[in-house]
């Protein structure tokens, strides 16, 4: 398939071939890679001459060295040009140095809070009511925080996260859509903590009784019949029951949250 924006090419070993052109129409970038980039090389050119390539593997961005390593099993894959710069590994390297300051600002913000007093749950999701001496953690899954964020039938999902800290601490720019890894100590005010668990109980619980229908078609020449798949339990009609008899239980108007999630 050929037209004035780009050109494919398939190979009877299966490889692809790819190429896409400048605004001056010259060769801007080419792609040879295997299935959904199971594997695949990108060059990069300016003005028609190659600048760097970008490797990948198994679905991901690698070094020029792994690629190499994965290459072996493709015989018609091109070699990695080392005259040229590898511009993944300066990426991954990024990467690389950015999760390790996070990994170190959140062990930091972790020794400061009040929740360094308690035993760090195995879980990757979860969250901590602190009242002094008093102390309530509720466990849940990455799954049970983003229904509360994008499913409309539960109105107050996205009230809840923000009295029990998801969005970060005061004035920060968390973005909870996207999952960010959390791990902040946030003040909590124990009347709308209280308020606001009680009317989502109920949402969950209808949710859980009458959940939406969810479809999903099977992709095959013959047609098939849809099906409907069964989601997995919420954690929040068990947790949530607990968490309000701890907080109707509490005298302090003000109480603090150590919010962790991924």
């Amino acid at each position: 398939m050929e037209n004035q924006f780009r050109s494919y090419e398939k190979l009877p070993s299966g490889k692809s071939i790819t190429r896409t052109p400048d605004k001056d129409g010259l060769l801007g970038t080419e792609t040879h890679g295997y299935g959904l980039l199971e594997i695949a090389i990108k060059y990069e050119f300016d003005k028609g001459v190659k600048i760097d390539e970008v490797y990948f593997a198994k679905k991901r961005m690698v070094s020029r060295r792994s690629y190499e390593k994965a290459r072996i099993n493709y015989p018609d894959m091109p070699p990695a040009d080392a005259a040229v710069a590898d511009l993944g590994s300066a990426l991954l390297r990024e990467i690389r140095a950015q999760q390790r300051q996070k990994r170190a600002e959140r062990e930091q913000r972790l020794a400061e809070s009040e929740e360094s007093r308690f035993p760090r749950p195995e879980s990757t999701n979860w969250l901590r009511v602190i009242a002094g001496e008093k102390a309530h953690l509720v466990v849940f899954a990455s799954r049970d925080w983003k229904v509360l964020s994008k499913e409309s039938t539960i109105r107050t999902g996205r009230e809840w996260m923000q009295v029990f800290g998801f969005h970060g601490p005061p004035g920060s720019k968390v973005n909870v859509a996207k999952g960010f890894e959390i791990g902040f100590e946030v003040p909590g005010d124990r009347d709308k903590m209280l308020a606001v668990s009680k009317s989502l109980l109920q949402e969950v619980v209808n949710y859980v009784n009458h959940p939406p229908e969810r479809t999903y078609w099977q992709s095959s020449i013959r047609p098939r019949p849809k099906r409907t798949r069964r989601e997995p339990a919420l954690a929040w009609p068990m947790v949530l029951l607990p968490l309000i008899e701890f907080l109707s239980g509490l005298t302090e108007p003000h109480v603090k949250i150590f919010n962790h999630h991924q």
